[in-house]
């Protein structure tokens, strides 16, 4: 009896954690593990899944500290049972690692899905797709760390797998088709990102038809792509595409609908179609202002959209007004100190700079370092680019010594940040 009512309570907890009532699933988790844990040893498998459960509903919460004491609980138990590694090792590995990613620890997460991987390759006849999911996760890591290379490589070794031993799983294989997509477009391999990105989008359309959300998701690649080899016709017909399909599937006033909007408003631009860029973007905000004041961010990024175009006309006062706006959201929402308060302050003292107010830019810029230099103690690649911009402006004002104190410091942080970074370092010796 006690057994049946443990999984019973199991049951409704998983229940609870599906509809999101994560109070009520930890309860019921908790009691099943109270009548577990009174009738098994203390390390007995079945109690390690319910530790597991529970730590799937802190991670829903977000409460990842938590969540990953319940994960090592679990852990060691089934290392206990298990001393040549089980693959139910590797799953409660690979949990950890979703947190780390995550909490952006990025080298600890990748070294446990490795921990992770290795297990699996050990039973590889029965872990196919948990080596191919483990080498997808490995790459998504490496893809947020910029290395994209590398990424590319876990990608591709993850889709050989899916393509031999489960080619009927398309959803599955597009994401990972779009993922190297991604990983060659950073790399501006064009043409090689555009081939997977078109196989992710031909799977979808033929054998996921339903999932709209992935093939948006591949059109809007797509059109990333030719807009960044300057084929803006081709481009502005994926992204109409894809907006066409949001507007089937969501309400007019939806965010979707908006991102669509603004992602046609920056090819028009590219076109010098100013004026209708700035209408699309203007429609943008009318929805992010109307549906989602609780979303600042999008609101911020709407007006900087329009900031953006009316600048390259040459309308800085207006310009500057959007950016102030921008800025005054962002103060508001964020601590003094983030990096997105001082993007505001960038963009603001680039507007001053064309026109030609170079102490109201300079004020600007090196607010922005200030704020930047709390944000990253240890160095940043846009620490370096803002004292750039103030060895520049410095040169410009014809105070040499200044500016090549200012062009030596961001070419010390380019140096350690990013040695490829061939086009900034250039510009610090231009400078120097």
């Amino acid at each position: 009896g006690h057994v049946n009512m443990a999984i019973t309570l199991t049951n409704i907890g998983t229940t609870f954690r599906k509809q999101q009532k994560f109070d009520e699933a930890i309860e019921y988790h908790q009691k099943a593990l109270e009548i577990q844990q009174k009738y098994y040893s203390s390390d007995n498998i079945i109690i390690a899944g319910t530790i597991n459960r529970l730590g799937h509903v802190l991670h829903d919460e977000r409460k990842y500290d938590a969540a990953i004491d319940y994960y090592q609980r679990a852990l060691s138990i089934q290392e206990n049972v298990y001393p040549n590694s089980h693959i139910e090792t590797s799953y409660t590995l690979s949990f950890i690692g979703n947190i780390l990613y995550e909490q952006k620890k990025y080298d600890e997460a990748i070294e446990v899905y490795r921990k992770a991987l290795a297990i699996q390759e050990k039973h590889y006849e029965l872990a196919h797709v948990d080596i191919a999911k483990n080498l997808n996760f490995i790459g998504v890591v490496l893809y947020s760390q910029e290395k994209y290379n590398e990424a590319v490589d876990f990608y591709q070794r993850s889709l050989t797998i899916r393509e031999k031993f489960h080619s009927f799983d398309d959803a599955g294989i597009a994401t990972v088709l779009n993922n190297i997509g991604n990983g060659l477009y950073w790399q501006r391999k064009y043409d090689k990102a555009i081939d997977f990105h078109q196989r992710a989008l031909i799977l979808r359309e033929n054998f996921d038809a339903a999932n709209h959300v992935g093939i948006v998701d591949s059109l809007i690649n797509i059109a990333n792509v030719l807009r960044d080899q300057e084929k803006y016709n081709e481009a502005i017909e994926f992204q109409q595409r894809a907006l066409m399909i949001r507007e089937e599937h969501y309400p007019s006033d939806h965010v979707k609908i908006a991102y669509s909007l603004g992602n046609i408003a920056i090819i028009l631009s590219k076109q010098t179609k100013y004026d209708e860029a700035l209408e699309f973007h203007q429609q943008a905000l009318k929805i992010y202002e109307k549906c989602f004041p609780s979303n600042p961010a999008d609101i911020a990024n709407g007006l900087i959209n329009i900031a953006d175009v009316l600048s390259t006309q040459g309308k800085y006062e207006e310009a500057i007004k959007f950016q102030q706006r921008a800025l005054t959201i962002r103060e508001e929402n964020y601590s003094s100190c983030h990096e997105k308060i001082a993007d505001s302050l960038k963009r603001i003292g680039d507007i001053r700079i064309d026109q030609i107010q170079y102490n109201l830019a300079l004020d600007c810029y090196e607010r922005a370092l200030t704020i930047l230099e709390k944000c990253y103690p240890s160095g940043h690649v846009n620490i370096a680019e803002n004292l750039r911009n103030i060895g520049i402006l410095l040169n410009m004002q014809e105070k040499y010594d200044e500016a090549l104190d200012f062009c030596q410091r961001a070419m010390a942080i380019y140096q350690q940040c990013c040695p490829s970074n061939h086009g900034s370092i250039a510009s610090c010796l231009n400078c120097i």
